[in-house]
């Protein structure tokens, strides 16, 4: 079998696994959100001491929204999905959030086709059971990542 371009080979099979792109550390994201809130206080402030009281509770505002959005970054800095395929099945887990699933399929019942008008995600089923696979690779990628799916299946 020739080699893969997205894949790993395991022991007993093969394993996609595809994550988030994060550009920044969480430590960076920290320093960033700290000096944002300090500079908004800083400015609210003022003001309130100048006569203009509702400066500051606007800047308060601002950074709850802002550690609404630091928090939503931070529980999706670690969204990922993996597919293993190991001789008789093949195991599905995505981390999405603070939500975690894994779904087992058996190897010789499970169908794989490629949706379209959902972003082109890749659709295993077995009979009840389907599991969305691809959310983590660019949607020009996900025809090559099915073909590849269908000659390790």
């Amino acid at each position: 079998m020739q080699q893969s371009t997205f894949a790993q080979k395991t022991t007993n099979g093969w394993q996609w696994h595809f994550k988030r792109n994060c550009s920044i550390s969480p430590r960076q994201l920290i320093c960033i959100f700290g000096a944002l809130a300090l500079i908004s206080l800083l400015i609210g402030g003022v003001f309130f001491f100048l006569g203009a009281f509702l400066v500051l509770p606007f800047s308060l505002l601002e950074i709850l929204v802002l550690s609404i959005a630091f928090y939503y970054n931070a529980i999706h800095a670690v969204d990922y999905e993996r597919l293993k395929v190991e001789n008789n099945h093949i195991i599905v887990e995505q981390k999405a959030g603070l939500k975690e699933t894994e779904i087992a399929l058996a190897r010789e019942f499970t169908r794989v086709k490629q949706l379209e008008g959902k972003k082109d995600l890749i659709e295993l089923i077995q009979g009840e059971k389907k599991a969305l696979f691809g959310h983590h690779i660019h949607p020009n990628y996900r025809a090559k990542l099915m073909k590849e799916l269908v000659s390790r299946l």
